[in-house]
């Protein structure tokens, strides 16, 4: 160690003196070359010559240095084969909101009895409920209430119904904002405003199998109208990023089976002074206590949130980061009255201001998938119609590459010396 920091010192001289000398040189050569010119013409011709080069000498320095002041990057894009791999999480909610045995059992008075016309032609909608009642046709407003989605909501206990290596994150709600509706989901693998790191998988050898099996149960015959297409949707993300399924996720029928192939892309910026501009939210995390937001786009949400949060005491399905505080109880009309200590222009600007605070992240992690349906035969679940009914969902890992795409540097200081240096040379030539 004692030899290294004393040569350390030793290299930056001798690239100071050899430049000083580069310098002295090219310069002493040049000026005693027009002063030993004994013809008048000559000399002025030269000292012409001298000052032109001079100048676009100086000119080309100027521009090289602006260049470099931009702090110029190039992309690379690699392909990498790693021995281990970090597994995303999922998201998924049923699509029917309220179970309707529930609900009619609290609101006996907004149910009316089925009749045998309708168990005819929907013998699922009737099978396996013990109140056989449907909601009245005025009952679609209680969609829209946060509260009657949670109390009312699938439990994830009946509705994922095998594959779970963790217990599911939930309920939360998430909305369904074409629809104006919202609606319970659960994740796994899911690290948000977590201290837990997330899950990885090793590759094994060249073979290809299954990496998870997850089978869930819609519950057709909890449909809250006859009418009502049963589902669920289902979404692959990012564990330190949460997610909408109804924006992000993939519709899904019971009675189906879906394979799903997934990809890594990882992007990795430069900090300030960049253009990239990027944070390292794990240094951030670390430093917290491993505590707050680990991307840009939790960063945003959770800011947002905070501002829901002091100006009107509750937050958002729309919102994505948790908190530790009641949903507001009507998601799609006017929130209550905001408090005093919410100021206007802090509601107004929130978007900017959160965009503002939050930059990119220096590495993002990014998964692409693509899905194929295929019909789920009988003799899959023991030939029991009820269980061909459920959604069956097989995943694969694409562990074979990872496409990762690298910010870097345009030019190094051994670069930047080794441009400059060509610049004086190019300046004694003449």
């Amino acid at each position: 160690m004692a030899v290294e920091s004393a040569e350390a010192p030793t290299g930056k001289k001798s690239v100071k003196e050899y430049a000083t000398k580069i310098f002295k040189e090219s310069s002493v050569s040049i000026v005693s070359s027009i002063v030993a010119t004994g013809n008048n013409r000559r000399k002025v011709f030269r000292i012409l010559v001298f000052l032109l080069f001079t100048a676009g000498f100086l000119y080309q320095c100027i521009k090289f240095l602006c260049y470099m002041l931009q702090y110029p990057t190039v992309v690379n894009i690699e392909m990498s084969r790693p021995k281990e791999y970090m597994a995303p999480a999922y998201t998924f909610c049923n699509y029917n909101i309220i179970k309707r045995s529930d609900f009619c059992e609290a609101f006996p008075d907004k149910c009316v009895d089925s009749d045998e016309t309708l168990c005819e032609e929907q013998p699922r909608y009737c099978r396996g409920n013990t109140t056989t009642k449907i909601p009245v046709k005025d009952a679609w407003k209680f969609l829209r209430n946060t509260g009657h989605a949670l109390e009312f909501g699938h439990d994830v206990k009946n509705f994922l119904v095998r594959g779970n290596w963790e217990k599911p994150n939930g309920p939360f709600l998430r909305a369904n904002t074409e629809e104006e509706t919202t609606s319970t989901c659960y994740s796994l693998g899911e690290r948000i405003n977590s201290t837990s790191s997330a899950r990885y998988i090793k590759k094994v050898g060249n073979w290809k199998f299954p990496n998870d099996d997850l089978i869930f149960d819609p519950e057709e015959h909890e449909k809250f109208f006859p009418n009502s297409i049963p589902g669920m949707l289902f979404s692959v993300h990012n564990p330190y990023e949460a997610v909408n399924p109804f924006e992000q996720g993939t519709f899904m029928r019971p009675g189906y089976l879906y394979r799903i192939t997934i990809q890594k892309v990882v992007e990795e910026l430069l900090p300030y002074p960049y253009k990239t501009d990027c944070v390292n939210y794990t240094d951030v995390w670390l430093k917290a206590n491993k505590t707050g937001p680990r991307s840009q786009e939790m960063c945003r949400h959770k800011c947002l949130g905070d501002i829901v949060e002091q100006c009107f005491n509750c937050t958002t399905a729309t919102l994505l980061y948790p908190a530790k505080i009641d949903y507001c109880e009507a998601e799609f009309s006017m929130y209550p009255m905001k408090f005093d200590d919410c100021p206007e222009e802090l509601l107004i600007n929130a978007y900017d201001i959160c965009g503002a605070k939050c930059k990119d992240d220096c590495v993002r992690s990014k998964f692409s998938y693509e899905v194929q349906e295929t019909y789920l035969r009988q003799n899959m679940f023991y030939e029991d119609e009820d269980f061909s009914r459920r959604i069956r969902v097989v995943i694969y890992f694409d562990d074979s590459e990872t496409l990762k795409i690298r910010y870097k540097p345009q030019y190094q200081e051994v670069e930047t010396f080794v441009t400059g240096d060509s610049l004086a040379f190019g300046l004694e030539s003449p």
